[in-house]
């Protein structure tokens, strides 16, 4: 990948003359939980595949936001450019006028300019405390937390329960509202991994959906028309972990237990410091907490389908 700062150690960056040169093909300005930015570009195609993964967080641009050069504090424009012509760094990302990534290929460039939103999005937010989750509503109304780290399949598991009837909120971040302690979504597309995507054949020749690399970036309402959901209070924290070839397994937590993992799956701890342990047990003590292990998907939306049921 990349050549992210200059041989000498600091980053590289493009003069405002050099940005002014390049002839811009669109742009746009979104707005991820507190997290306002914009980003352009200068070929329709990079613009086409942009647009469609953060059409969930677009707004009207806010003029008085776009100062340049930016004031600090204020995050600064996304820029995403092909150089064009047979090399090492045509595609380049810029955050104000750092080149944040270079790269050979548009993907590289792409994957790193989404998955930097995403994190500044989740560390910066003070509005919501944000766990490291899936989260969706059940068909009853009430809020599922689904906590576990990159690669626990909670992402595989969120679409699962969105194609079964379950509401979508975010297969990132679990946004709780400080005040109300309700859940609030953050309704990111969906980015499933080429293994996941085939559990989902229904979705093959869906003109919605968009591929870069290895991971297949999915509307929620691809999955089911009409499943994003709203606000709602958090009843169950269920926390998964795939294994390959795995039975499957829900098993009760402690309210201990629970804090614990809901603590430790926490995006903006920094921001919300000691007042998250608060947050977090009046979360858990209104709710039924549980781990899932699972090998097979249908198998676990079984099991959740008939926990989330039942008011025992």
């Amino acid at each position: 990948l990349v050549q992210a700062g200059g041989y000498d150690g600091q980053p590289l960056r493009m003069s405002p003359d050099e940005l002014s040169r390049i002839r811009w093909k669109g742009d746009g300005a979104y707005r991820a939980l507190s997290y306002y930015f914009t980003v352009r570009w200068n070929r329709a195609r990079l613009g086409d595949f942009i647009s469609h993964v953060l059409e969930p967080f677009a707004v009207a641009s806010e003029p008085g936001r776009n100062r340049n050069p930016p004031t600090p504090g204020l995050p600064p424009a996304y820029s995403v450019i092909d150089l064009g012509g047979d090399r090492m760094d045509r595609y380049q990302v810029l955050y104000g006028q750092d080149v944040m990534v270079a790269a050979e290929k548009s993907v590289q460039a792409l994957q790193q300019l989404f998955r930097h939103i995403n994190l500044e999005s989740c560390w910066q937010t003070g509005d919501f405390l944000l766990v490291h989750a899936g989260s969706v509503v059940t068909p009853g109304g009430e809020g599922l937390l689904l906590p576990g780290v990159s690669g626990s399949g909670k992402t595989t598991l969120t679409a699962g329960l969105v194609r079964a009837g379950f509401g979508y909120l975010s297969d990132e971040a679990g946004a709780i509202d400080p005040v109300t302690r309700r859940l609030y979504p953050y309704p990111r597309t969906l980015c499933l991994k080429q293994g996941s995507f085939e559990l989902f054949s229904e979705l093959n020749g869906n003109a919605a959906l968009r591929k870069l690399g290895g991971e297949w970036y999915v509307r929620p309402e691809s999955i089911r028309p009409g499943a994003l959901a709203g606000p709602c209070g958090v009843r169950f924290v269920i926390a998964p972990q795939y294994r390959e070839g795995s039975d499957t397994r829900l098993i009760p937590m402690s309210k201990g237990q629970a804090v614990a993992k809901l603590w430790d799956s926490l995006w903006n701890r920094a921001v919300y410091r000691d007042r998250a342990l608060g947050l977090l047990t009046d979360v858990v003590t209104t709710s039924r907490s549980f781990r899932l292990t699972y090998g097979e998907l249908d198998v676990a939306i079984g099991h959740i389908e008939r926990l989330t049921r039942s008011r025992g």
